[in-house]
């Protein structure tokens, strides 16, 4: 039956008010990428934070981003390179899965640390 069905969507940033180099990958496909550290036993995403804890060796900085809260997509929350890479030819807004800023809303969320509205900044880091 044509409605009991999964799909797979390609990705593609939705970042037009975005800072520094996210705002020129606008509607840009995002690609795949899979991080693998040679004698490394541990890579893990540290969200809201700018730096690794004292022990864990950077592997890159950037910007928490996930699907649209209102969305019917299942998301996940993704660390996006500060200096995004994007598919070569792939600028077309086809609206599959949409990467978007992850703000913090106060609450349940603590504010401090926490800032209403912020985007939340995030690090890649290996030990």
């Amino acid at each position: 039956m044509e409605n009991e069905r999964a799909y797979v969507h390609g990705a593609e940033y939705k970042t037009h008010t975005s800072p520094g180099g996210l705002r020129g990958v606008h509607d840009q496909d995002v690609p795949c990428a899979v991080c693998l550290k040679r004698k490394r036993f541990v890579v893990n995403m540290f969200p809201a934070r700018k730096n690794c804890y004292r022990g864990w060796t950077l592997e890159y900085r950037g910007y928490l981003m996930a699907g649209r809260w209102n969305h019917q997509a299942a998301t996940s929350y993704t660390c996006v390179d500060a200096h995004p890479e994007a598919v070569h030819g792939g600028y077309e807004n086809r609206n599959g899965y949409l990467f978007y800023h992850v703000e913090g809303l106060c609450g349940s969320l603590k504010c401090p640390p926490y800032a209403n509205g912020r985007e939340l900044a995030c690090v890649v880091c290996s030990k």
